[in-house]
């Protein structure tokens, strides 16, 4: 069982759920996030995962976020709760072919704290106690400067003592004051990464290139990096060469919120397990073709994993 370490935000979510007589939209209040979608997906196909991040304290929607932790075996001992702070939230809309676009309120999200009083030592303690340590480009955004200067020093220290680190871009433009001080904020945690999952749609406006070449760049000092194309074929480059996987069958989506936390969940957790690159490449393609197919970004509790099975 791998031990893994998931950073970032679990907010309120308000997904599409039909429509009333009149035809106003009716939408299902949720929990997810891009990190905390794939810390649960994580924990669905058997790892032993903390999540840490920072919630309100005693209202309604902290607590339900709490317990929907708690419901999936997450481990909540690096919860920060912080008083008279509320979750962020955010709603989902949808269009004819699933693609969603969201809507956020989070300007004074508690996870923006996370890195006040003692959480650094305590999430130092526990990636020195994990196999891997995870997060995202939206958690280096929403943590703030002195967040992001004390996870860089954390990342590069566990790094150092063989603990692996997973970085999802996940660049989204609204969350950063600029393009430049999001690719500084990616670069200062590169240098620690065991594993790098990118896209051309992050790349471009952060860099003005496609992931393929800084795949190559990234690979040759060492990480493995996941280069996603928008036909979803995948490219995995490590330092000893590159693994094509071809597109998979395409399925009609429902919704695609939480598509890449799923992959990139299922991918982790079969590459910690040691399988094969091709073949974790397809148990995560197959895991996000189920969260398509379903509403929201997290997969109804007791919903089966059925990745080895074509």
């Amino acid at each position: 069982m791998t031990r893994i370490t998931v950073l970032g935000e679990c907010m309120v979510e308000m997904s599409p759920d039909g429509s009333s007589d009149d035809g106003a939209p009716l939408y299902r209040m949720g929990f997810a996030g891009d990190t905390f979608n794939t810390a649960v997906y994580m924990a669905r196909l058997g790892d032993q995962v903390a999540y840490c991040t920072a919630l309100g304290q005693g209202d309604p929607f902290s607590d339900g976020v709490l317990a929907a932790m708690r419901r999936e075996g997450l481990d909540t001992r690096l919860v920060r709760e912080v008083s008279n702070r509320l979750p962020g939230l955010y709603a989902i809309v949808l269009d004819d072919s699933g693609e969603r676009k969201f809507h956020y309120w989070r300007e004074r999200a508690p996870i923006r704290d996370l890195f006040s009083e003692h959480t650094a030592d305590q999430l130092i303690e526990a990636a020195k106690a994990s196999d891997l340590v995870y997060l995202s480009g939206v958690t280096l955004a929403v943590i703030g400067d002195i967040g992001r200067a004390r996870l860089k020093d954390i990342l590069a220290y566990v790094h150092s003592l063989g603990v692996a680190v997973a970085l999802d871009f996940n660049y989204r433009p609204a969350l950063w004051p600029s393009p430049e001080a999001a690719r500084a904020a990616l670069d200062g945690v590169i240098p620690s990464c065991r594993y790098i999952s990118l896209s051309s749609e992050d790349s471009r406006p952060l860099y003005g290139r496609e992931a393929e070449d800084l795949a190559v760049e990234w690979s040759a000092l060492g990480a493995e990096v996941v280069a996603r194309d928008e036909s979803h074929a995948v490219n995995v480059h490590r330092p000893d060469g590159r693994t094509a996987t071809a597109a998979p069958g395409r399925v009609k989506a429902v919704d695609t919120t939480g598509a890449g936390d799923s992959f990139n969940a299922a991918y982790l957790s079969a590459r910690m397990a040691g399988l094969p690159i091709a073949t974790a490449v397809e148990r995560a393609h197959r895991l996000a073709a189920i969260v398509v197919c379903c509403r929201g970004a997290i997969l109804p509790h007791g919903t089966a994993l059925r990745l080895d099975v074509p």
